[in-house]
C-alpha cells in the first residue's frame, strides 16, 4: 500500500514507523509548510490525514480532488460533518472518519453505548464522562470524549446537554451531561465512563499505553479503504469497519457450524 500522510505530529509519525515495518510505502508527508495540490497524491493508494480542525476543513477540497480514498484522524469539526459528508458523496470519492482509530477505543464506544441504553430505565442513575490527556494536547476536551457523548445523549433522552466546563453545570439538573478534562505530563489518554445511584457505582474505562494502537487502527482502516480497487467511494465512520468485521466473523462462526452439524 502506498500511503501518503497530510500532517507532522506525532500519531502520524507512529503511522509512518509502523507501515514501513509492515512494508508499506510512505510516498509523501506534507505539514503546514507545503501547499497542498491534488497531484501530490497521484502515486498514493490512500491518504491518512490527521491535522487539526482549521487544516482538514481548508483543505478538504483538494484532498477530494486528488479522487484517492482517505483516512481522517482529525476531530473538533463535528458541526461540519454534514456538509464533508455532502461533498465527499457529491464528488465520488471515499472517506472514513474517527475520532480514535484505537481498537479499543472503539470497543470502549459500544460498551459505553450498551450500558447508556441500559440505564436510561433506571433514572435513580446518573452518568458522566472524564478525560486525561498529556499537557501539549490541544482540543479540551478529547474529540473520543464528545464521540461518547453523543453515544450516551442517543441513547439516554434525558441527558439533553453536553456540559464541557464545569461552572456551566446546574446543580440538580439531570439533563446535564458533564465531561471533566484534565491535563496531565505524558498520559496518552484515559477515558472514563461513571455512572452513579444512591446504592451503586458503574464504572467503564479505557487507558491507552501508547500510541500504536492509534497507529495501528489507521493502518488497517487504510488498508479496507483502499482493498477495492480504485478505493472504497462513500463516506465512511470507523464504526462501519468495525461492522465489517464483526459481520465478517459472525459468516464464518455461521459456516464453521453449518459444516459441524453436516458432519
Amino acid at each position: 500500500m502506498k500511503i501518503s500522510l497530510v500532517g507532522k505530529g506525532k500519531l502520524n509519525s507512529v503511522i509512518e514507523e509502523m507501515a514501513i515495518k509492515e512494508g508499506h510505502t510512505i510516498v509523501g508527508k506534507y505539514g503546514s509548510d507545503t501547499v497542498l495540490k491534488p497531484d501530490l497524491f497521484s502515486e498514493a493508494d490512500i491518504i491518512i490525514e490527521a491535522t487539526h480542525r482549521e487544516a482538514f476543513l481548508k483543505n478538504i477540497d483538494v484532498l477530494l480532488t486528488s479522487k484517492k480514498p482517505i483516512v481522517v484522524g482529525t476531530t473538533g469539526w463535528n458541526n461540519e460533518e454534514a456538509k464533508v459528508r455532502d461533498r465527499v458523496l457529491r464528488n465520488g470519492s471515499g472517506m472514513l472518519i474517527a475520532a480514535n482509530f484505537s481498537l479499543g477505543v472503539n470497543i470502549f464506544f459500544r460498551l459505553v453505548r450498551q450500558a447508556s441504553r441500559l440505564l436510561e430505565s433506571f433514572e435513580h442513575f446518573d452518568v458522566s464522562l472524564s478525560e486525561v490527556h498529556h499537557n501539549s494536547k490541544v482540543d479540551y476536551p478529547s474529540g473520543t470524549a464528545l464521540k461518547a457523548a453523543e453515544e450516551i445523549l442517543a441513547q439516554m433522552p434525558r441527558k439533553k446537554q453536553i456540559i464541557t466546563d464545569a461552572n456551566l453545570l446546574e446543580i440538580g439538573n439531570p439533563s446535564q451531561l458533564l465531561i471533566s478534562s484534565m491535563r496531565l505530563g505524558k498520559v496518552f489518554g484515559i477515558h472514563r465512563f461513571h455512572a452513579d445511584s444512591e446504592f451503586d457505582s458503574i464504572e467503564i474505562s479505557h487507558q491507552a499505553k501508547n500510541r500504536i494502537g492509534f497507529a495501528q487502527g489507521a493502518i488497517e482502516v487504510a488498508k479496507w479503504m483502499s482493498r477495492e480497487q480504485g478505493g472504497k467511494k462513500g463516506f465512511y465512520t470507523i464504526d462501519d469497519y468495525i461492522d465489517d468485521i464483526l459481520n465478517k466473523k459472525s459468516r464464518h462462526d455461521d459456516l464453521a457450524e453449518d459444516a459441524s452439524f453436516r458432519r
